[in-house]
């Protein structure tokens, strides 16, 4: 081999599963590294899998590079898994750390079960495309039948044994080393500000947390109008989880099921079924939040954990949080003219023949209008307010607004 003595390799860093995120990250690399010519692209790989259209959009960004291409599995205990064998064994130049492993790729639907010969279409048209990887490499194709048809996963020392891999090497200078590459610098090139808040929002668990946010805060301006505010939260928040579902391709059922719950627990506030709407939300919610990720790829899922808390939360904000506010719309006004209706106060002269006169209510004078003769210091409760005059009648225990 004949050893480079100068030039610049551009590094990027594959850590976490395969999204369209993730594709302009490395189609962004890969124009900058034709651009700056660079001598070499490193993609340092540490991957559950992901999703098939982001892969191959990767894969062709690295099999049409005029610039050649090192593909390393690192640190230890990372792996290429699903998505990710595509990827790694599309390099020019293919490494693993020890205690890294690869394999595992065999389709997983995105829309649910699919059945024998769908199972079958897809298979084959993966087969055949890690062949075409494999054959375009030099490298044997059988392993296209042992990753994809088989889902097997190997050891990085056993993929070095069978030849499919070219090094095994524990850091990135002994990479460099064992290409007997001399006096090239490497340039990282980390995700800008706009992908890594994509990347961000996209994450299975964040994206479910923004769409109960959204629910809730669309809910709650719902039951409680004022100044919009949670409303303006929610509505961007569910924005916001719609692009994240859309990219994660997490199952429709999933999401209808969810706002399915919140509409079931909103049902029972409302109508108070005694516990049926409640307990439909509860179980609609529960299967919703499981089936969210269900049928997504590899690497894609929904930590129970963030289930538990949805669910704690959901129940917490409906049958507290909602309640108080729906409660708080039921009470009588406490401010304003309509907040008077119910307050007693006194006659501060004697009602004329046409039954108006004045009364003092809340320390403050007020034109009044009675159905009945009303006299100085009689008490008197108000039953209605009409612009400036109030409507009052004489104040007994017994009397009724």
């Amino acid at each position: 081999m004949i050893a480079v003595l100068i030039g610049t390799i551009l590094q990027a860093n594959i850590d976490g599963p395969i999204t369209p995120i993730t594709a302009d990250y490395i189609q962004r690399v890969f124009e900058r590294a034709e651009e700056g010519n660079y001598s070499r692209v490193l993609i340092v790989i540490n991957t559950p899998g992901g999703l098939e259209s982001a892969m191959r959009k990767i894969v062709r960004e690295i099999l049409n590079s005029p610039v050649p291409v090192i593909t390393y599995v690192y640190p230890q205990g990372a792996r290429a898994a699903s998505a990710g064998v595509f990827i790694t064994l599309s390099g020019d130049v293919v490494a693993m750390a020890e205690g890294t492993n690869m394999g595992s790729a065999s389709p997983v639907s995105l829309m649910g079960p699919m059945d024998s010969v769908m199972q079958k279409k897809v298979m084959n048209d993966l087969r055949a495309f890690l062949t075409s990887i494999l054959e375009k490499k030099g490298r044997p194709t059988f392993w296209a039948d042992s990753f994809v048809v088989q889902a097997r996963s190997y050891s990085a020392r056993q993929l070095k044994e069978f030849g499919l891999i070219d090094h095994i090497v524990n850091s990135i200078q002994e990479l460099l080393d064992s290409l007997e590459i001399r006096g090239e610098d490497i340039e990282e090139v980390d995700m800008n500000t706009r992908e890594k808040l994509l990347e961000k929002i996209a994450d299975p668990n964040i994206a479910y947390f923004l769409l109960l946010i959204g629910l809730y805060g669309i809910i709650f301006e719902l039951a409680n109008p004022g100044f919009g505010v949670s409303g303006t939260i929610g509505a961007i928040s569910l924005i916001l989880a719609l692009f994240a579902l859309q990219v994660l391709s997490a199952s429709i059922a999933g999401v209808l099921l969810i706002i399915l719950g919140f509409i079931f627990f909103f049902a029972e506030i409302k109508l108070q079924s005694h516990g049926l709407f409640g307990l439909a939300g509860v179980v609609s919610f529960l299967i919703g939040s499981l089936m969210l990720y269900s049928s997504s790829p590899q690497g894609i899922g929904l930590s129970p954990l963030s289930i538990g808390v949805g669910v704690g939360l959901t129940l917490l904000f409906f049958f507290v949080v909602v309640a108080l506010a729906i409660r708080a719309l039921r009470l009588k006004p406490t401010t304003g003219k309509e907040g008077m209706i119910g307050d007693v106060g006194e006659a501060i002269e004697d009602f004329d023949e046409k039954g108006e006169g004045r009364v003092m209510v809340h320390g403050e004078i007020w034109w009044a209008r009675s159905d009945e003769p009303l006299k100085k210091g009689d008490r008197v409760i108000v039953v209605d307010v009409r612009g400036l005059k109030l409507t009052v009648k004489k104040f007994s225990e017994n009397t009724e607004v």
